[in-house]
């Protein structure tokens, strides 16, 4: 009966060894998606800030902006957000100059995709 009982509490001490791992492993993913969630935010904040503050027919800031809209892509995992995230840098990579005088359509655009990624954490 000793015996018994001593293999039952260890399979019970390793199925609680294994459950631990994966509930750690499952915390460590979370955290790190939610910190790719907020850098994809942040990055977001950084080009609507360059749009509403900067002058966007500089060239350097026109550059800038474009930079921080594809970082915030390249840390988006949700795939409608980044695929709007990518349109938006396409268009400026290949149309900027059409955003020089429309600031506020870009800000408008990059605000909404910066709302549907907090509704959606």
């Amino acid at each position: 009966m000793k015996k018994i009982t001593k293999v039952i509490l260890a399979l019970a001490f390793a199925a609680a060894i294994a459950i631990s791992f994966f509930a750690g492993r499952y915390t460590q993913e979370q955290q790190h998606s939610n910190m790719r969630m907020q850098r994809c935010n942040t990055l977001i904040s950084f080009a609507i800030e360059k749009a509403e503050n900067d002058n966007l027919s500089d060239q350097d800031t026109m550059e800038a902006l474009i930079s921080n809209i594809y970082a915030a892509y390249e840390f988006c995992d949700k795939p409608d957000l980044s695929a709007q995230l990518h349109d938006l840098w396409n268009a400026l990579m290949f149309d900027g100059d059409s955003y020089v005088e429309r600031e506020a359509v870009l800000v408008g655009q990059l605000r909404s995709i910066s709302e549907m990624m907090q509704i959606e954490s």
